[in-house]
């Protein structure tokens, strides 16, 4: 359990360590964009493997890891989503970000906060009520990408 708490210490000091390394970045739109690609990617990917462990009791362990993960990174893009010039180039995020801020900001917080619910159910083991928490924050996801995403 010791050695369980410290990884993911570890690992919160360096996604944090890594944050404003690339905050400092940010005066560039190309590298908030892909800091902005980068921590989207790695959400999907934990995210989905949330997703495929749901159907095994057997997978708590996973779920609860992931979940913890996924927690910890939705915080991180949305610095890099207010650089001015970020809607344009090599990007999905609609110019609908930086005309309506405070919607994408309250979008952008419903998900954290459902993230983070997910990290503390899932740590608790209980599968029902992680799947109802996968869904609460699966809505979050389609609720900003319906809104503020272009295709």
């Amino acid at each position: 359990m010791m050695r369980k708490g410290f990884f993911y210490a570890v690992c919160c000091v360096l996604v944090v360590a890594v944050a404003g390394v690339a905050y400092a970045q940010f005066a560039k739109p190309g590298k908030a964009i892909a800091y902005r690609k980068a921590v989207m990617v790695l959400l999907g990917h934990h995210f989905g493997q949330i997703g495929a462990s749901l159907g095994s009791a057997t997978d708590r362990n996973t779920v609860a890891k992931n979940a913890g993960l996924v927690a910890t990174l939705a915080p991180l893009a949305w610095e890099a989503c207010m650089v001015p010039g970020t809607d344009k180039g090599d990007t999905t995020m609609a110019s609908k970000v930086f005309k309506d801020r405070d919607g994408f900001t309250t979008a952008a917080g419903a998900f954290e906060t459902a993230a983070a619910k997910l990290g503390t159910v899932a740590s608790e083991g209980d599968m029902g009520a992680i799947k109802a928490q996968f869904g609460a924050v699966a809505k979050t996801c389609k609720a900003c990408h319906g809104e503020y995403r272009s295709r």
